[in-house]
């Protein structure tokens, strides 16, 4: 490519739109749970470093926050899946803002087959907060412990599932690795 050559990729949105939305969805959820003032200003704060610094993880630090709220305040099965949801949207955009530069500009016909990716998780994980807030209510939870410990197996094996089946039409031809001794 030349210097005045121009590559065309349709529809896109800058690079910063991800740490922004990331930071919108973290104050939004702790809002909605009730958060103090400071605990807004972690969520927010950590994730607006983290644009700079995506290694220090600010998303998952404010996910970290929501994930308190949800503690901190009586269970109720809105709240539960609010949390589901944002905590999930704050990974997916931490993931992004790991390999997005923020100056550069993101296709969203690329984005697409994480959004399906995403409504297919929530699916999955808004099914179980439901299912987890009709179990009955005690002291203590062993039936929703158990039914939690399946569905991160559940999730787990699918994941892996999904992962082998991709490597495998990524590389078609299985070629035998080359032995230790072997002069190739």
């Amino acid at each position: 490519m030349m210097r005045d050559d121009r590559l065309e990729i349709g529809s896109a949105v800058p690079g910063p739109v991800l740490p922004a939305a990331a930071v919108a969805v973290a104050l939004a959820a702790a809002a909605l749970l009730g958060a103090p003032p400071l605990w807004l200003a972690v969520a927010g704060g950590a994730i607006a470093v983290g644009a700079f610094a995506p290694t220090i993880g600010g998303p998952w630090i404010a996910a970290a926050v929501v994930t308190g709220m949800l503690l901190a305040g009586e269970p109720h099965p809105a709240r539960t899946a609010l949390v589901i949801a944002a905590v999930h949207l704050l990974h997916v955009l931490g993931s992004l803002s790991l390999v997005v530069p923020l100056r550069t500009r993101i296709a969203l016909p690329a984005l697409r087959p994480t959004a399906v990716r995403f409504v297919v998780v929530q699916a999955a994980g808004q099914a179980a907060g439901l299912l987890a807030s009709l179990l009955p209510q005690s002291r203590s939870h062993p039936i929703a412990v158990l039914a939690a410990a399946a569905a991160v197996l559940v999730v787990a094996l699918a994941g892996r599932r999904m992962l082998r089946r991709q490597r495998r039409h990524a590389f078609p031809g299985s070629r035998p690795s080359p032995s230790v001794g072997d002069p190739s």
